[in-house]
């Protein structure tokens, strides 16, 4: 499973950028909707908190553009990784909410990529 990216260290003076936050979400793929959770740290970590937990970074690419990108481990009912998910997303956000798109990526266990996914994400902010 690759490892996320890292981020530069924001100064301590420098405000929050606008994704950083907990971020309830309606994940839309061809063939199902679901509901997740994101958080962004203001220090460049991103989290996915929904199904088998998630973890990757994100950064803004200008005032109200971020993008980010996940690795989601796919576990069997045996507990076993039978490969992961790597969901790369751009988005905006617009006061309390974010719109992203992006494709994910499945990848099974010996890192062959097995297919791609077009995924399209509604995100408001939960504090």
């Amino acid at each position: 499973m690759p490892l996320p990216r890292s981020r530069p260290v924001l100064a301590d003076h420098t405000p929050p950028p606008a994704a950083a936050g907990t971020w309830r979400a309606l994940v839309r793929r061809p063939r199902e909707t679901s509901t997740s959770t994101f958080v962004f740290t203001p220090r460049g970590a991103a989290l996915l908190l929904s199904g088998t937990a998630g973890c990757g970074s994100w950064s803004a690419t200008g005032t109200s553009a971020f993008s980010y990108r996940i690795t989601e481990p796919l576990i069997d009912a045996d507990g076993r990784c039978t490969g992961w998910v790597d969901i790369d997303q751009t988005g905006v956000c617009r006061g309390a909410a974010f719109t992203s798109c992006g494709v994910s990526r499945i990848h099974d266990a010996r890192g062959v990529l097995r297919y791609r996914v077009p995924v399209a994400i509604i995100a408001r902010r939960w504090e």
